[in-house]
């Protein structure tokens, strides 16, 4: 009895190896990037040996995800029992913060897993909903009623996706919990505005051009997009792309050389909308995104989530178009009488709110959906002295 309980201790230590292991990795190389192997490696053993504890990379990560919601769990009861009070988003945002990797890991986590076939879906959306479900009664006493009380906890949601997504691009410019903060106390001060939740429609968006319309080369970016909103970048090698678009391997590779080269083609296409225009239009397009396939919104959403890491090959193309985003709703803003020092903030979380939007919409579709979460907002915003 006693190897017994000694063998387990030792296996129990040894998966925390693994997952201690793994944090490390997937902070400083991304979550695609990293391999079982290199994790079995920095652990000191075996492919094979770590695959008895972990069978795939997503293993590794729910649970890795499962324990920091453990621990947070417990913070969380641990400050509400000292404090008699329940923590606010700020509060709980400087910690995760404080939490070596959280961000980078959730942020990962929360792009892969739109896709129902990933590993970690059902974890990311009951984790979601649960989140929901608390932040709705928190701010059911500030709200007119139910529905927009629902509305507000989605709305609250995607700032705080589209918050992280921003921290991470732009490290030292967000200040997260100070975001979180300020809303907090609008909310307190003002109330909830009163919202209706949308009424039932398709969350699979439109068709894909057809036809002969569509050249090679369109097939293929398509193509490439599907499987990223499917497995990153990382997952979708050149073979399964030229499958995916149904063209020879080396007809792929007539169109984009190298793996990386074909990244830069499909980031081009899906990130080309012209942002110069104002925030009317930025806020216009978000409100349309139900009617764009869902496999090009999952691209979106999936290549935005992995590049954050700035080794990525997309980092420094993606955080060009948040960073032009960002310009574009200050200089809205500003010409629209809001004061400068209120306009850098302001503008960020409009950025972020669109940005979390796209997230709420892949998960939860037509109840998230960003023209009823997104609401007047603009709107209010521009109204203030």
């Amino acid at each position: 009895m006693t190897r017994i309980r000694g063998s387990y201790r030792t296996g129990r230590a040894r998966a925390e190896e693994i997952l201690a292991a793994a944090q490390e990795l997937f902070i400083a190389e991304g979550y695609g990037a990293t391999s079982l192997r290199g994790i079995a490696a920095a652990v000191g053993i075996s492919h094979p040996a770590l695959l008895r504890y972990f069978p795939t990379k997503g293993d590794v990560l729910t649970a890795l995800v499962r324990k920091l919601d453990v621990q947070a769990s417990a913070w969380l009861d641990e400050s509400g029992d000292s404090d008699s009070t329940v923590p606010g988003p700020g509060d709980i945002a400087r910690r995760s913060q404080a939490t070596p990797g959280w961000v980078e890991l959730f942020t990962a986590l929360l792009g892969e897993a739109t896709s129902p076939e990933h590993p970690g879906h059902e974890l990311m959306l009951g984790r979601r909903h649960a989140g929901l479900a608390l932040v709705q009664r928190l701010l059911a006493p500030f709200s007119p009623d139910d529905d927009s009380a629902r509305v507000e906890a989605l709305r609250l949601a995607a700032l705080w996706d589209g918050l992280q997504i921003l921290w991470l691009y732009f490290p030292g410019e967000i200040d997260l919990p100070g975001h979180l903060d300020a809303y907090a106390e609008e909310i307190e001060a003002h109330g909830v505005p009163r919202s209706r939740l949308p009424t039932a429609r398709s969350a699979d968006g439109g068709a894909a051009e057809g036809g002969a319309a569509r050249s090679r080369r369109r097939v293929v970016i398509e193509a490439a997009a599907r499987r990223y909103a499917l497995s990153g970048y990382y997952g979708a090698s050149m073979r399964s792309v030229a499958e995916e678009a149904g063209v020879s391997l080396a007809a792929l590779i007539h169109i984009a050389p190298t793996k990386e080269a074909l990244l830069h083609l499909v980031v081009s296409e899906l990130f080309a909308e012209n942002l110069e225009d104002s925030l009317d239009w930025m806020m216009s397009w978000m409100s349309s995104i139900g009617d764009r396939p869902r496999w090009l919104n999952a691209a979106q959403v999936v290549l935005l989530c992995e590049a954050t890491v700035p080794s990525h090959p997309a980092h420094d193309a993606l955080r060009a178009r948040l960073a032009a985003g960002r310009e574009v709703a200050r200089a809205s803003l500003e010409g629209s009488g809001v004061a400068d020092d209120v306009a850098r903030p302001v503008a960020d979380g409009l950025v972020a709110l669109a940005l979390g939007s796209i997230v709420g919409w892949m998960y939860d579709g037509w109840e998230a959906d960003p023209a009823v979460v997104l609401g007047d907002t603009v709107t209010r915003v521009l109204r203030q002295p």
